[in-house]
């Protein structure tokens, strides 16, 4: 059982509690089928291959004509091939009993239009012009010039969407050119949340004297929508073993990981590793990070499903929930995480960071008139400080063995909300 009011005494680095916890975790979601239009933001669980070459046919890219590229060769203004027109070709048109085209002939085609018998080329409209019967052609084309050719786009049993891959809009449209109805995604994950503290309250309750709204369950609760997980709301628990216990049952009961927030420090009502460490068969990856903020994040297998502990301050509990339950969540579907947008900045003045900790600082970033972008820290403590969030659109990540960026120096900031100019 661990001691109280003593201080950690020793701080896990990041990447080290990251790989403990995703060596102790064992993928193992169910698949489903679900309609083409219900799978966004839905993760790919198998290979979609293309049934068929896509397109299946030589199309017209242009508005123009059809016509066999070596009877052009010789086309130019002064010198212009004339060719017999044969009929009109529209997308769509099905075009097995139209004539073979020859030498000296072409067809009007449109984009889209299959192109027919014996054509290799289209001449745009613009290069040819219409005389009655015939069309006078007064630029050469190459072959299958403004031609979209068959299979271009895909061949047959070609990956159209890679397993693991988060299915968006462009990739909906891609598995829609193959005229598949149906794809096989993982299930979503469901994450329980738990926030400890007999001072908090849920969103319109009366606050009392002393009373908090429960703002980090709020939080966690949104991020995770926003990654389509199924977040399961425990909601409050009062800082009581017992309670935080059967909390915590019937959270791992009804998902496939938890968050408990709150309780995680060393303080004498942070009960929750007491509580988790009561349960038979848990087992301690890590608690205490070196990380700032968030130091206080631990990580427990039961039952073989993570129970994350997060500091109950938002700020410390947003980052927590970046650095450990993405990387889980991606790893229960071997997902890659899409990198997020960078841009880098020159420092207005001199940041001081602990040796040791890899640091997580709040910062405005905001661009001149010469486009130069310019970062102001804001602040790394104060966890409960939400305004901090919404006045910054940045986050600069300092590693542990950086003593402290100088005035002047130039970094690079993630960034999370828009970037104004600096005098707005």
């Amino acid at each position: 059982m661990r001691e109280r009011l003593v201080g950690f005494k020793y701080f896990e680095k990041v990447d080290t509690a990251i790989s403990k916890l995703l060596a102790n975790i064992t993928p193992n979601l169910d698949v489903v089928e679900v309609p083409l239009r219900d799978s966004l933001n839905r993760i790919c669980a198998e290979d979609v291959r293309a049934p068929f070459d896509i397109p299946l046919f030589n199309r017209s890219a242009v508005d123009g004509y059809a016509v066999k590229s070596s009877a052009t060769t010789s086309a130019t203004p002064h010198n212009p091939v004339y060719l017999k027109l044969l009929d009109v070709i529209e997308a769509g048109v099905d075009i097995r009993n139209l004539k073979p085209i020859g030498d000296d002939e072409a067809y009007l085609i449109f984009t889209g239009g299959l192109l027919p018998e014996g054509a290799d080329a289209v001449v745009p409209l613009e290069n040819a012009i219409r005389e009655g019967d015939n069309v006078r052609v007064v630029k050469s084309v190459y072959p299958y010039a403004n031609v979209s050719r068959a299979g271009e786009d895909f061949r047959k049993g070609d990956v159209i969407v890679a397993k693991g891959t988060k299915i968006m809009p462009w990739h909906i449209a891609a598995i829609a050119s193959a005229n598949i109805t149906r794809v096989k995604v993982y299930r979503k994950v469901k994450v329980a949340i738990i926030n400890t503290g007999s001072e908090l309250r849920e969103l319109g309750d009366d606050l009392g004297c002393g009373g908090t709204v429960n703002t980090t369950g709020l939080l966690i609760d949104a991020y995770l929508r926003l990654l389509n997980v199924e977040p399961v709301w425990i909601g409050v628990v009062p800082d009581d073993v017992n309670e935080i216990r059967d909390a915590l049952i019937r959270a791992l009961k009804t998902s496939d990981a938890v968050i408990i927030t709150g309780g995680s420090s060393v303080g004498g009502k942070d009960l929750v590793p007491e509580a988790i460490e009561s349960l038979e068969g848990s087992v301690r990856i890590f608690h205490g990070v070196s990380m700032r903020p968030g130091r206080t994040a631990g990580a427990y297998i039961i039952f073989g499903k993570p129970v994350f502990l997060f500091s109950g301050l938002p700020v410390a509990c947003l980052i927590s929930l970046e650095v450990f339950l993405k990387p889980f969540l991606n790893n229960l579907t071997g997902t890659l995480d899409i990198p997020k947008p960078e841009v880098e900045g020159v420092m207005t003045r001199r940041l001081a960071n602990e040796v040791g900790f890899t640091s997580f600082y709040r910062v405005r970033v905001c661009y001149s008139d010469r486009g130069t972008y310019y970062v102001e820290p804001l602040r790394l403590t104060g966890s409960g400080i939400l305004s901090t969030l919404i006045k910054g659109n940045g986050i600069l990540v300092v590693p542990e063995n950086v003593e402290g960026i100088e005035s002047g120096e130039k970094v690079k900031v993630i960034v999370v909300n828009p970037i104004m100019r600096c005098d707005d």
